[in-house]
């Protein structure tokens, strides 16, 4: 519906904009103060901020292999690492964990998302951008961004709820589920609205190995260490699994297009990936069940 919204003009390309900020700035910060208090805090759940970490530094250990084969440029590796390297955890992950999994699952997403994602994004992200456009890391600067980004404030606002124990009268707590109730719908949406189907037959080979590791190969070594090795067989275990298997973060998509890192490939990983990973992502949990 949001594909259609778009091609036949009914929303323009603000509307894309709008709804983004929206999600940010508005329903996520909300998401993470009506679950994650209620969330049971226990050793597993460092899991969901380690694997995104483990995502990120193999995609960068998997396309350095690749250039020795492939004979790239610096900026394809890059585009490529820093594309595949991080999850659209937020936009694809919340509605499809909440449908999946209910309350626990999207609370479980919040820490996935914001104790994770958001900070391999600002600090392993943000680092290997820079590094490759010869820029100096200003990591106090970095710092600051993430103590001011409103969803993270809101994040450690929520932990501090649950660790002392404070919980939500009951009218504010139904205030916070009505406000949140339409994410899903927006969020999905959203990303309707942002399919391109236009590629590129010159950087197909690019994007068939960009995929390739985020689809299927960065889920799987989570599958292995995780679910196999560590034994996680639980809710947290799933969520490790499939939130490596979501499609690249429209967000670095952008930064990696404005630094001037293969642009075209930079912005057709999110367009291709993350319409494709919605399925992928029931298809994971049926094969974990």
């Amino acid at each position: 519906m949001g594909y259609g919204l778009k091609h036949w003009g009914i929303l323009g390309d603000a509307a894309i904009s709008v709804f983004n900020r929206l999600i940010i700035y508005f329903f996520i910060p909300l998401i993470a103060l009506h679950h994650v208090p209620k969330i049971e805090f226990n050793a597993a759940l460092i899991w969901l901020t380690l694997t995104p970490f483990i995502v990120f530094v193999c995609s960068a250990l998997f396309f350095q292999l690749m250039q020795l084969f492939f004979k790239w440029d610096v900026p394809t590796k890059a585009a490529l690492i820093l594309t595949t390297g991080i999850s659209s955890t937020s936009f694809v992950g919340f509605p499809v964990f909440e449908i999946l999994y209910g309350a626990q699952g999207l609370a479980y997403g919040v820490l996935l998302s914001l104790g994770g994602t958001i900070l391999v994004f600002n600090t392993l992200g943000i680092g290997t951008l820079f590094y490759f456009t010869n820029q100096k890391t200003d990591w106090l600067s970095i710092l600051k961004k993430i103590g001011t980004f409103v969803p993270f404030i809101s994040f450690l606002i929520a932990v501090f709820f649950n660790v002392a124990g404070i919980s939500f009268p009951f009218l504010v707590d139904e205030i916070l589920e009505q406000l949140t109730a339409p994410f899903s719908v927006i969020a999905l949406l959203t990303i309707g609205m942002q399919i391109n189907l236009k590629i590129n037959n010159k950087i197909i080979q690019e994007l068939l190995l960009g995929h390739l590791y985020k689809l299927i190969i960065a889920p799987l070594l989570i599958f292995v260490l995780v679910w196999l090795v560590f034994d996680v067989q639980d809710l947290v275990g799933r969520l490790c699994v499939m939130g490596a298997a979501i499609g690249s973060m429209n967000a670095m998509s952008i930064l990696t297009a404005e630094k001037g890192l293969r642009p075209q490939l930079a912005t057709l990983m999110p367009a291709i990936s993350i319409p494709i990973s919605i399925p992928l992502l029931f298809l994971i949990d049926l094969l974990l069940s």
